[in-house]
């Protein structure tokens, strides 16, 4: 079939949009994705808005004038102006067929909507409309979210809690179908973990407890590193790794001497920035994954860890129930130390039920959470809305306005 034009729009250092756009380039269409920075993604023409010196300079130049008439320094005004015309530009050189955002609370997606781009495709991903749990959502940014919502022709959710969720912003649910993304099991599947173990220092006997969350305080690890007091008194072999994909600096130096004051040094690890296509070998490493931040849609690092075969102690959110299941292909713990440490401990001491869970766990992303069968049902979805043809651009003002407005903080 004719390969088809896509523009992605989102942040090329998030590994969800990494690694969905690069499946579409990997199968022979034509991606393009309009993001804040060009990291070098392989088939991937990467965009990036800008407004260097010397372009549009009509636009500063009127700015000038007019801010000596009104006594006010507009240049930043017009520099904003001047982003989103190259935006503009930006959006019709990539002529796509399909123009598919990956999150939804952000001035690049509202800019979207405002220019009129159509087919339009919005995959939600969690902490983009969970206004109440997570972030500092302002008034302006929520209801522009709403507007790309309502301007979208189809909205992809991965679980159905984040639908209902859509459905009471404003009835956007009706156009959502669920497709979970998930993770390719031939990438992340159980292996040998002998030789990291070996290269970052964890003795072979070690009973490895992976975080491979954010480390920042929203995910909790602070309740982790308190827990492994406990599990160490009970398996001394016990031996905490903690991943630092995005640290908060001022976070990871509380967490040291947390471990310091506890007596943990020689039972904690910290092993820097591990990126995408390293953590199947991390999770290879590890006998259990802990994820526990208090909001949540449906973790990736479940799933992974899972794929890899090993159990995962998470928090005890309703939400969860879609893909997993207490003691049966996870274990869900209260967010303390000692009820984390007891779910923790129950893995590493009860080897029937590790084992039941981990077996469990594989096979539930093999059946429902299958990267490569969900970009199927994706590009299905695209063929059918680009089958009507290209759409005209159509600016709406209004929303256009109020994307300058949020931008600006007026």
């Amino acid at each position: 079939m004719k390969p088809l034009r896509i523009l992605a729009i989102g942040s090329s250092g998030s590994t969800h949009v990494a690694g969905r756009v690069c499946c579409f380039a990997e199968r022979g269409h034509h991606v393009s994705l309009l993001t804040d920075m060009v990291v070098g993604l392989e088939g991937v023409t990467e965009l990036t808005p800008s407004a260097p010196p010397g372009q549009d300079q009509w636009i500063a130049t009127a700015a000038r004038l007019l801010g000596r008439l009104v006594r006010r320094d507009l240049s930043g005004p017009a520099d904003m102006a001047r982003l989103m015309l190259d935006f503009r530009r930006k959006l019709r050189q990539a002529d796509a067929d399909i123009v598919h955002i990956h999150f939804a609370y952000s001035t690049w997606a509202w800019m979207a909507a405002a220019l009129g781009a159509r087919p339009l495709v919005v995959s939600i991903m969690g902490g983009d409309i969970l206004f109440k749990e997570q972030g500092s959502p302002t008034p302006r940014g929520i209801a522009l979210t709403k507007q790309l919502l309502g301007h979208a022709d189809l909205i992809t959710s991965k679980s159905n809690f984040l639908i209902g969720v859509l459905d009471d912003l404003g009835g956007y649910g009706e156009k959502a179908i669920r497709v979970v993304w998930g993770v390719d099991p031939e990438v992340f599947k159980p292996a040998d973990g002998t030789a990291l173990r070996a290269a970052k220092g964890i003795p072979a006997e070690a009973k490895v407890i992976l975080s491979p969350k954010i480390l920042t305080p929203f995910y909790n690890i602070h309740i982790l590193v308190e827990a492994m007091a406990k599990i160490v008194a009970s398996v001394p072999e016990a031996h905490l790794v903690l991943t630092e994909y995005g640290a908060d600096p001022a976070y990871r130096a509380q967490l040291e001497r947390r471990i310091s004051e506890l007596g943990l040094t020689q039972a904690v690890t910290f092993v820097g920035h591990v990126t995408h296509e390293q953590m199947p070998a991390f999770y290879s490493m590890a006998d259990v994954a802990v994820g526990i931040p208090a909001s949540d849609g449906l973790p990736q690092t479940l799933l992974e860890a899972m794929a890899c075969g090993v159990p995962s102690v998470i928090g005890p959110l309703d939400r969860y129930g879609e893909i997993v299941r207490h003691e049966e292909s996870a274990l869900l713990s209260q967010l303390d130390p000692a009820s984390l440490a007891d779910a923790v401990l129950r893995l590493l001491q009860n080897e029937k039920l590790y084992n039941h869970i981990a077996t469990r766990g594989r096979t539930i992303v093999e059946a429902k959470a299958n990267f490569p069968r969900e970009a199927d049902r994706v590009e299905q979805a695209y063929r059918h809305l680009s089958a009507a043809g290209k759409t005209r651009y159509r600016p709406r003002l209004g929303i256009l306005k109020d994307v300058a407005l949020y931008w600006l903080r007026w």
